[in-house]
């Protein structure tokens, strides 16, 4: 009976300070936690996606341009359907959930079991919380962006090395529909468009950087005793640096740099 007493006591422990990790910015929501380990303080106060207030509103306009949800071309989702996950605050395991990306509302969709029935909340945004599948990670963060500013969104790690780590953005879009002007041309459905930018993690300077496509701003992303080494990777191996395989390349050598000059030894 002691020892039960001093695991529900030990339990509450943790439970308060994950909670107490999370920024102060859902200091209410954390507030709202009076149970012992009551995970809907991780939770948005609706508790909805902004994913139903996207449709209600293209349902809502169903007299203009597209019609209904139904006719909408594309996913406002990285994967359309949920799947198992693990939350971390920190390293702190809180638990395995049912999750997917809404790129759209840039949100974590969340469900404790996979039934259709089950309503999803929207997980808080926060950078010390990580959301782990089978295939990818995901995790809040700041970083600077195409255009110089200093933004937030998900991102996706592709990559962790001892120098760099690599991550991808991906964002959707919505583009409202057109009505055909005439019999001789068709309408345009309303959609979602999505764009993959990637970015680049400097751990000894402990910035994100948005990764140009462009070579000499790429290069401009390295210290300058390295800038000539990935340059000559760059173009021994021809890597088009628009694709995630070459970056992966780019950073899996440039993780190497502090120990040996792999280019100069023509590898």
């Amino acid at each position: 009976m002691k020892k039960q007493f001093l695991t529900i006591c030990l339990a509450c422990l943790v439970f308060t300070a994950v909670n107490a990790q999370v920024s102060q910015s859902t200091g209410d929501l954390r507030s709202q936690a009076t149970t012992c380990g009551d995970l809907d303080a991780l939770f948005t106060q609706s508790g909805n996606s902004l994913h139903n207030l996207i449709y209600a509103d293209i349902n809502a306009s169903s007299t203009a341009t597209t019609g209904s949800a139904q006719t909408i071309k594309g996913s406002p989702f990285l994967a359309d359907n949920f799947q198992e996950s693990k939350i971390y605050v920190n390293d702190q395991l809180l638990g395995s959930f049912y999750s997917r990306f809404n790129a759209y509302s840039q949100e974590i969709e969340i469900k404790k079991t996979n039934l259709e029935e089950e309503q999803h909340k929207a997980l808080i945004k926060d950078e010390n919380i990580r959301i782990v599948f089978d295939d990818k990670v995901l995790q809040y963060a700041s970083f600077v962006d195409e255009d110089g500013k200093v933004t937030q969104d998900y991102l996706i790690s592709m990559l962790s090395g001892s120098n760099y780590n690599l991550y991808q953005r991906y964002s959707v879009k919505y583009v409202e529909g057109k009505e055909a002007e005439n019999s001789m041309v068709n309408a345009i459905p309303a959609r979602f468009t999505n764009k993959t930018q990637y970015y680049l993690k400097d751990l000894n300077a402990n910035l994100v950087s948005y990764i140009p496509t462009k070579k000499s701003k790429l290069l401009d992303l390295f210290s300058s005793d390295k800038k000539m080494q990935v340059a000559a990777l760059i173009k021994k191996k021809g890597l088009n640096l628009k694709k995630e395989s070459s970056l992966v390349q780019i950073l899996t050598f440039a993780n190497t740099l502090n120990t040996v000059d792999l280019a100069s030894q023509g590898k």
